[in-house]
């Protein structure tokens, strides 16, 4: 009776003993994974937060080609009355993004809608374009006409006696677009931020009614509690300074987040400004702790899946990151940015090559006669016969516009001019989705590595210069620099 007694006390002792090892397994498996969680959500955010200051970057990029091809319009036609080349700029003008446009005379006199040239002038916009020799951004300001936050964006007029700056705005509504991921919507928030007004932009927020908004940080300071080692000060302090990117925690609105910064190359001052609730974050472990201590038993199984999804999700969502910041997206192939590092890594590798630099001849007025539409099925069609034309080890990029360029790998400026000479057989004759035939051409220009250039910057120089003079003697040609 007394063993019976003893043994009995042993296994009490053993089945606490194997219930509090499973506790503890339950809660450090937990917290471990709840760590992993947050590692890998807040590495998310930072490679979000980047993505989205490219995808920025694109989209005032994107502005500042559309407005280069006024510029080259206004150049074209420097003799004009004003008046008519107005005309002819508002009448061309994209309003599915853009709400105004016009010019600045070298006098001072501005051109454009009333209300556009009432705007500029009551901010001072003209004195400041007057006064700078490069494009620049407008801050936002609400337009008298609609209402509505815009942006304006101005160009210098190279050599033109008359006119020293064209305009560009757009709505702000139109520029949130630009940079809006479905894919985020209601887990994630992002604003554009100006350090040294302190001013942003709502792009994205988990409250669909201030998205789009324009609001001072300062005056949303009521809502933040930041760590002791940290400060709103300090925050804006790194920003003005010039630092690149930064993250930082803080409890706001009484939820404990994330916030990482990251400045926008094309919009000096600028930056991107993401953030995200540790609620969020951790979501996905809660559902650990609520089940840990029925199924203690397939912990382990259950963890080792976890962890393969988040490697397969991390894997995934690089692959389609990377995809969106390195591809053109109206024509599938390398944006420049990709192009020009592609080709940087050929040339360390002192790959021999020739770099060709492609421009659609006279798309501005193919555009004007057959309709924006069409000029994007030309411009894809363009890049597909690239791919088809030239050899699969080829680096084929997209300039900007109508303009691409290629790296040519290993190959004599023979067989590269024969593989041009196919490439223009092939454009020659385009069918558009209307039914109509239409003859279309390119003019290019080569340059060889690294007789003629050993870095990208120089190759593109000397292919543009062969361009040039392929457009000065009828275009439709291929010419490689020196021949």
């Amino acid at each position: 009776m007394k063993d019976r007694r003893k043994n009995k006390r042993k296994r009490k002792v053993l089945l606490i003993l194997y219930l509090g090892i499973c506790l503890a397994i339950i809660v450090a498996a937990y917290f471990h994974l709840s760590r992993i969680a947050r590692s890998f959500n807040t590495q998310n955010l930072e490679l979000i937060t980047g993505l989205y200051a490219e995808k920025m970057n694109d989209s005032m990029e994107y502005l500042q080609n559309y407005a280069q091809e006024d510029v080259k319009m206004i150049q074209s036609m420097e003799n004009a009355e004003p008046e008519k080349l107005l005309q002819r700029l508002q009448k061309n003008l994209d309003r599915t993004t853009f709400c105004n446009i016009g010019f600045i005379m070298n006098n001072g006199e501005i051109y454009g809608s009333d209300c556009a040239v009432s705007d500029i002038k009551k901010n001072q916009l003209d004195e400041l374009a007057l006064a700078s020799d490069i494009s620049f951004n407008s801050d936002p300001y609400q337009s008298s006409e609609t209402g509505n936050m815009i942006m304006t964006v101005f160009v210098p007029i190279e050599d033109s006696s008359q006119i020293h700056n064209l305009y560009v705005s757009i709505m702000i509504e139109k520029l949130r677009q630009l940079g809006d991921y479905e894919l985020l919507q209601g887990k994630i928030s992002i604003h554009i931020l100006k350090a040294d007004s302190e001013n942003f932009i709502t792009c994205i927020s988990d409250n669909s009614n201030t998205a789009g908004s324009w609001n001072n940080l300062l005056l949303q300071q009521r809502y933040f509690q930041y760590d002791e080692d940290y400060s709103y000060n300090q925050w804006i302090k790194d920003m003005r300074s010039g630092k690149r990117e930064g993250r930082f925690s803080a409890i706001i609105r009484s939820e404990e987040s994330t916030i990482s910064y990251r400045s926008i190359s094309s919009m000096p001052g600028w930056y991107v400004v993401v953030q995200l609730t540790n609620k969020n974050i951790s979501d996905i472990t809660q559902h650990f702790s609520i089940w840990g201590g029925i199924y203690g038993t397939i912990l382990v199984g259950f963890t080792i899946l976890y962890m393969l999804t988040i490697l397969l999700l991390e894997k995934r969502d690089k692959q389609i990151y990377m995809g969106l910041s390195t591809l053109d997206p109206l024509t599938g192939i390398m944006n420049r940015r990709a192009f020009q590092m592609a080709v940087e890594v050929e040339i360390n590798k002192k790959t021999p090559g020739v770099f060709i630099f492609i421009d659609v001849d006279n798309f501005k007025s193919y555009n004007d006669m057959y309709g924006h539409n069409n000029g994007d099925f030309c411009l894809k069609y363009f890049a597909q016969t690239m791919k088809a034309c030239f050899p699969e080890d080829c680096i084929i990029g997209r300039y900007g516009g109508d303009e691409f360029v290629v790296y040519m790998k290993n190959l004599s400026v023979d067989a590269v001019q024969k593989y041009m000479a196919e490439y223009q057989k092939r454009i020659s004759h385009l069918t558009l989705p209307t039914g109509e035939e239409v003859q279309m051409s390119a003019s290019a220009g080569g340059a060889a590595f690294p007789e003629q250039g050993e870095d990208v910057m120089a190759l593109c120089r000397n292919a543009d210069v062969a361009l040039y003079e392929v457009k000065q003697n009828g275009k439709n040609a291929f010419k490689m620099r020196g021949m």
